[in-house]
């Protein structure tokens, strides 16, 4: 604990742009009466000593090294290393954020094999998505669920209009993001919306960058396996677009089907959505308000108590 009195957290992450803009800065400003926390690039963390931090969370990272990570710490600090390889403490925390931290990245991966093994240092873990909660929950964990949210500033709704479907995705090039699928559906749907592209590849913009860019279009696609989230989700809904998703991650929080979005389940589902939507500009509109007034809600509160639960 601080000389302020404050739990001391030690946050450990592997991607510092996504991590600390959408993950970390939002804990650590919702805790910020009750919690400090200090954030460190995985890998090069071993130079702390663990038993100094009450909490010692292993962020929104892939909870191991890198190839490049594993062989630059044995060879330049192999003692310490060794000093947090071994260890195992009730400080020791990890998200479990996304499913192929634990299931292989397979569009099956519910009934596949689990890997569990890197689980085991942890006193606590969290999950971000009822689906995480209940995959773990069916594997003998009792992990604590901390909804993501989005940081992006809500659309002032006024300025949501009748226009054109343009559609978009959001996703760094993995397996699990099923892309494949989203091509075929851009395929199909080619002269029947305006636009329907795809933002391919990691970094983070400026806010207003990023609310700029995604008020170029009004309906979001996700087409994916597994996710924790998906984050670029959350941030379209924010911005008034309607959500066509398969169901993964946080999307049965979010979304509510025939209001301010639909689960699809295949190409089929997809172009029928997308096809309804281009046809009834009124329907496209009236879902769009409805997307932003559910994203509008302020969840601070409940995400605070949440992250209270997971780090006392």
């Amino acid at each position: 604990m601080g000389t302020d009195g404050r739990r001391r957290v030690l946050f450990l992450i592997n991607v510092p742009d996504w991590a600390i803009h959408n993950v970390g800065r939002d804990w650590a400003a919702l805790l910020a009466d009750t919690h400090e926390f200090t954030f460190v690039r995985y890998g090069r963390h071993e130079h702390e000593d663990p038993a100094r931090w009450d909490h010692v969370v292993w962020g929104y990272s892939t909870l191991g090294y890198s190839g490049r990570m594993l062989v630059e710490s044995l060879t330049r600090r192999p003692a310490a290393w060794w000093r947090w390889r071994t260890r195992t403490a009730p400080n020791l925390a990890a998200v479990v954020q996304d499913p192929s931290e634990v299931f292989p990245e397979v569009a099956d991966w519910r009934h596949a094999p689990a890997r569990t093994a890197h689980l085991a240092r942890f006193a606590r873990l969290a999950v971000t998505s009822n689906e995480m909660r209940a995959a773990l929950g069916a594997l003998g964990y009792a992990p604590h669920q901390v909804s993501t949210r989005s940081l992006l500033p809500a659309r002032d709704p006024a300025t949501l209009v009748s226009e054109p479907v343009r559609a978009f995705t959001r996703a760094q090039v993995y397996a699990r993001k099923n892309l494949a699928l989203f091509d075929a559906v851009r395929a199909r749907v080619a002269g029947v919306v305006e636009r329907c592209d795809g933002i391919l590849g990691g970094g983070v913009q400026p806010l207003a960058d990023y609310a700029a860019a995604i008020d170029r279009y009004n309906v979001y696609v996700c087409t994916s396996w597994q996710e924790g989230g998906p984050l670029p989700l959350m941030d379209a809904q924010r911005r008034g677009c309607v959500v066509l998703t398969t169901r993964v991650g946080q999307t049965d929080e979010r979304v509510e089907d025939g209001v301010n979005g639909w689960f699809c389940d295949d190409a089929d589902a997809f172009e029928r959505r997308l096809r309804e939507l281009a046809a009834d500009p009124a329907l496209l509109l009236r879902m769009r308000r409805a997307a932003l007034a559910r994203a509008a809600v302020d969840d601070s509160a409940r995400v605070r108590a949440q992250l209270m639960g997971f780090l006392p």
